[in-house]
């Protein structure tokens, strides 16, 4: 009897740290979504603040700088999805 190993069933460490690096890069990509798509949701409740120049909102510059940051967390967050529960 010969103990030979399939070469199929041994993964190299290159494979295992490539397959790693995906899963990990996979998270964090649904992590950064899942902010962006919360703050977008939230964000325009600092509209009214910003209107009135409350807050710290000085000027035109902020509130431009406002609504750039809610355009980039939407177009983030656009494709987040929540995790499935379904057994």
């Amino acid at each position: 009897m010969s103990s030979q190993t399939s070469s199929s069933s041994i993964r190299a460490p290159i494979q295992i740290g490539s397959s790693l690096s995906t899963a990990c890069r996979n998270k964090a990509i649904a992590g950064v979504r899942a902010a962006a798509f919360w703050a977008a949701i939230v964000l325009p409740l600092a509209y009214v603040p910003a209107a009135y120049g409350a807050m710290g909102f000085d000027g035109a510059w902020s509130a431009l700088a406002l609504i750039a940051v809610h355009a980039a967390c939407i177009a983030l967050g656009h494709e987040h999805d929540t995790p499935s529960t379904h057994a």
